[in-house]
């Protein structure tokens, strides 16, 4: 009798998100992601855009307070970031508008 050929759940989900990697709206769920992990709902929600152009984070925020938060943290929001996204893409600077 023939067997099927099994594949392990990570490669099928590999797989399945290949042709989606390189799109920016990709990219941006996966930041989204790992900023509400990092940070909290809370500072997501005050947050009114993300966008990415090759290696530059640029985030607009509604709260001054969290701009300025932010911007003291910016290198440990950086390398948590980086560590959350686990390479799939590289973000070398945020900018906070």
């Amino acid at each position: 009798m023939l067997r099927p050929d099994l594949k392990s759940i990570a490669e099928v989900i590999s797989s399945i998100k290949e042709p989606f990697q390189h799109k920016n709206s990709y990219k941006l769920g996966l930041i989204e992601n790992a900023w509400i992990e990092i940070l909290g709902e809370q500072a997501y929600q005050k947050v009114r855009k993300f966008s990415i152009k090759k290696e530059t984070l640029y985030v607009s925020c509604d709260s001054n307070s969290l701009r300025h938060e932010l911007s003291m943290q910016k290198k440990r929001l950086l390398n948590a970031l980086n560590e959350k996204i686990d390479q799939e893409i590289v973000i070398s600077e945020i900018i906070l508008n």
